[in-house]
């Protein structure tokens, strides 16, 4: 062969090798699937099964075609075990982290709280009204600003730590601070209490947030679970007496989800969060996990900033945005707004505004979740072909979680389902993931979950779960008619059963969007 040949053949091989190098590299700069399938043993069986079948349908060689699809994940105890958003709450606290003034204190404690003068008492965590919980906790913050502030965001230093945990004042301020984040989610509406403790970081901008958060996820992300308890000391003279609230040690992102990211990412399905945490929490969440390589973005709670982009006691409900995660590990602020509180139904509507458009407007092919903040979003999605639920096997039949947790076993059990005959019956295949809640907190290999400080395993709350599963049973129940029916509030006697249902007043439905 001469040597005209061999220039001609070579330049050949490269526009092969050309086209070739184009044709399996995709728009967004990933690999091809790579079949890539959840592998640990320490799945349920039957949600591992699902997860593997959705990805022979939607991979690379299966029978998706277009833009990537995509998933939506919650984070606090979905994503991780334990809530991400009250580990930071305890830290922020313990360090004295905080950026409010001693006379803006008590302004931003009240933003949007109503009925502040009722007396709670009855309720068990202390004497009086909100008011005087907000007068005993600016009294005590006056006193440590005093003796060891200003506080920044990067908090006390640490040779002053010890002192003032051993201050009266700071086992004042820190047990009613958090005893009164549990109360407000009790008293007040969800649009309300969500946001509340997100009001802490006035006067701290979205990576001073960040940062804070990424010291208290190293913190706590390798201890075993505790249960710890704060009491406010007797020597205070006080509004509200001496209180005492209990509070969880310890968060983790179990290996699992680490793979179900991973596996998702290596079949080109994009992963992304919505959240009621705030967005400098789940940044961080996701950053401190090893899950930022594989997601596409995230969407979570955004209050308003000043003029400097520190943030105010205000929700952003008409600007506020999530943020990409960028391949370089770095994270990029969106452009399109949520225009809701991303939590209930509102993450239904941050889906909507600033994810689906991203997708000609298709919903997410699946749903994680573990509670009625999730069931908007894990329920109205006709495009939904699977929902994981992560039992925490203490969802009552009054709450999202409690619901989806029976809806699983119904299909598994009852009607048969693995995800192909749920789909072709029109319905979403709900599946459910035990997890154990000791040591430094696993997934296992069933439905059913150890509880944190037990060591048998749990499917349901109590036995009213039990018989709301019957009733679907009995009477034969479609998955249609089982969620728009049991999801709405409903008074024992106003149902057919002798205890109250249901979470929603209102709801727009199974796959009515």
């Amino acid at each position: 062969m001469n040597r005209k040949n061999l220039n001609v053949i070579s330049i050949i091989l490269v526009v092969i090798m050309f086209f070739t190098c184009a044709y399996v590299t995709c728009a967004c700069g990933k690999q091809p699937a790579s079949k890539s399938r959840l592998e640990r043993d320490d799945w349920a069986d039957d949600v591992k099964t699902a997860v593997n079948d959705l990805l022979n349908v939607y991979d690379e060689n299966g029978a998706r075609h277009g833009k990537n699809p995509y998933v939506v994940f919650d984070f606090d105890n979905t994503s991780s075990i334990f809530d991400v958003e009250e580990q930071l709450a305890v830290y922020q606290l313990q360090v004295m982290a905080f950026a409010i003034e001693p006379e803006k204190m008590r302004g931003v404690l009240l933003t949007d709280l109503s009925n502040t003068d009722e007396d709670l008492t009855d309720l068990g965590y202390g004497r009086g009204s909100l008011l005087d919980w907000i007068d005993d906790i600016t009294t005590a913050y006056d006193s440590l600003w005093e003796n060891y502030g200003p506080f920044t965001p990067q908090g006390v230093a640490r040779d002053r730590l010890e002192e003032m945990h051993d201050d009266p004042m700071w086992q004042e301020f820190s047990t009613k601070m958090r005893a009164m984040y549990s109360l407000v989610y009790d008293v007040q509406s969800s649009s309300v209490a969500y946001p509340w403790v997100t009001y802490w970081f006035t006067g701290m901008t979205e990576d001073e947030v960040y940062n804070l958060a990424i010291k208290g996820f190293a913190k706590y992300k390798d201890v075993d679970t505790t249960v710890e308890t704060w009491t406010s000391p007797e020597s205070v003279n006080s509004n509200t007496g001496v209180v005492s609230c209990d509070w969880v040690s310890g968060i983790q992102v179990t290996e699992n989800i680490k793979e179900l990211w991973r596996v998702f990412y290596e079949n080109n399905i994009d992963v992304w969060v919505c959240s009621a945490s705030c967005t400098g929490a789940i940044r961080a969440a996701i950053d401190t996990f090893d899950l930022h390589d594989y997601c596409t973005g995230m969407l979570a709670m955004t209050n308003k900033t000043d003029e400097e982009g520190r943030y105010i006691a205000q929700y952003d409900m008409a600007s506020g945005c999530g943020f990409y995660a960028e391949s370089n590990g770095s994270w990029k602020r969106m452009t399109r707004a949520t225009q809701s509180q991303t939590q209930g139904e509102g993450k239904v509507t941050a889906i909507v505004n600033a994810i689906s458009p991203e997708y000609g407007g298709k919903g997410p092919i699946a749903g994680f979740m573990d509670s009625t903040g999730d069931f908007n979003f894990c329920t109205e999605f006709k495009s939904l072909k699977l929902v994981v639920c992560f039992n925490r096997a203490n969802r009552k039949v009054t709450d999202g979680g409690g619901l989806i947790a029976e809806v699983a076993m119904y299909q598994k059990n009852t009607l048969g389902y693995d995800l192909a005959a749920a789909n072709t019956a029109g319905d979403t295949l709900y599946v459910l993931q035990g997890r154990n809640e000791n040591g430094q907190r696993t997934f296992r290999n069933s439905n059913a979950t150890i509880l944190y400080g037990e060591d048998k395993e749990t499917l349901f709350k109590n036995s009213d779960n039990e018989a709301q599963l019957q009733k679907m049973i009995d009477e034969k129940m479609k998955v249609q008619d089982i969620l728009n029916t049991y999801s709405i509030k409903q008074k024992a006697g106003e149902n057919c059963f002798e205890f109250d249902t249901g979470f929603l007043k209102e709801y727009t439905g199974y796959h009515m969007i």
